[in-house]
């Protein structure tokens, strides 16, 4: 009976290393897509997006990249085949003579905008003159930040702005400590501001306010050498339509994973996910207004407006989703 049971024993164990074989086996068959983004909330689309794409015969690799340039960088050089930009990438792209990259679906909008250290009372746009606020330059959020200060007759040039980085934690001490009366970054920055109890949301003074522009944020793009193989592009976002469909309507499992991916509070992620919105359509017509504002930006030398629409390919979203390119088009 002991050898009976003995070689029951074995014969489980070899079928589990058979199992696990097969298993191993299966995964190595499927494609590998190397994704570069952030480790941001509203990324969660994409950093949750393992089970759908294996669905799919597709597996992901999360590339972490901090910054849009970062991003950019990878899907020139093949650092990675998928990648989030910023609504102001096209532009560069187009001054760069960038020949290999498409954005091909939108990612999120807002989850960027201006809080106040309590304390400071903020009723309207103008009461922003004689504000010491941070800002990181080059970043999105500061743009939208001084063109929605301009639209509503502010003049920019009686602000105190203060050049900061875009990490946040000494950032958030300057707001806590009444070094900064204000700060103008992204999610979860801000929000973890808020949460701690020093900082609040301005009900006057939205960034995302102006029509022209409305918080558009993050997109999502490929390389050409990618988008070659049209149908492992297309399977990939059917996997990520799916996920963003999942997460919206599950917002337990998105927070939950993007605790996890961020290493942020759960408390932090609740209020970021407040203030965004998951988005796979696109603003091609926000894009060119955003290029026609590299030169005041810094962020190109000329109006690269004209050039900015080639760097958009919808058709691989429209095959995924069974929608028109104009049906996954977002306008003003």
């Amino acid at each position: 009976m002991r050898g009976l049971r003995s070689i029951a024993v074995a014969v489980i164990a070899a079928l589990a290393l058979l199992a696990g074989d097969a298993a191993r086996a299966q995964q190595s068959d499927k494609k590998v897509v190397r994704i570069a983004s952030a480790r941001g909330v509203n990324f969660v689309a994409l950093w949750g997006l393992g089970p759908f794409a294996e669905k799919h015969g597709l597996r992901v690799e999360m590339v972490a990249a901090m910054t849009n340039a970062d991003q950019q960088r990878a899907l020139q050089v093949g650092g990675a085949e998928v990648a989030t930009q910023g609504y102001q990438n096209p532009a560069i792209m187009a001054e760069q003579n960038v020949s290999n990259v498409k954005v091909i679906a939108g990612l999120y909008l807002g989850g960027q905008n201006l809080v106040m250290r309590r304390g400071v009372e903020l009723k309207s746009w103008k009461d922003l003159e004689g504000k010491k606020i941070g800002r990181a330059p080059g970043t999105f959020a500061q743009i939208l930040f001084i063109l929605a200060a301009e639209a509503n007759d502010v003049d920019v040039s009686k602000i105190n702005l203060v050049n900061v980085t875009a990490v946040g934690t000494a950032e958030l001490q300057a707001l806590r400590s009444g070094d900064l009366d204000g700060l103008v970054m992204f999610s979860p920055t801000v929000d973890r501001g808020v949460v701690e109890g020093y900082a609040y949301y301005p009900p006057c003074c939205d960034i995302s306010s102006t029509p022209k522009f409305n918080g558009r944020n993050q997109l999502l793009a490929a390389n050409t050498e990618f988008l070659k193989d049209r149908q492992t592009a297309v399977s990939l976002l059917k996997a990520y339509v799916e996920a963003e469909s999942y997460y919206v309507q599950n917002r337990e499992k998105a927070i939950e994973v993007a605790v996890q991916f961020t290493g942020v509070s759960r408390d932090v992620v609740v209020e970021a996910l407040k203030h965004a919105t998951l988005e796979h359509r696109v603003d091609v017509q926000t894009a060119q207004a955003i290029a026609k504002e590299g030169p005041k930006f810094g962020f190109t030398k000329a109006d690269m407006s004209e050039k900015v629409p080639s760097y958009f390919d919808l058709s691989y979203l429209a095959e995924a989703t069974g929608k028109s390119v104009d049906e996954l088009t977002l306008r003003n």
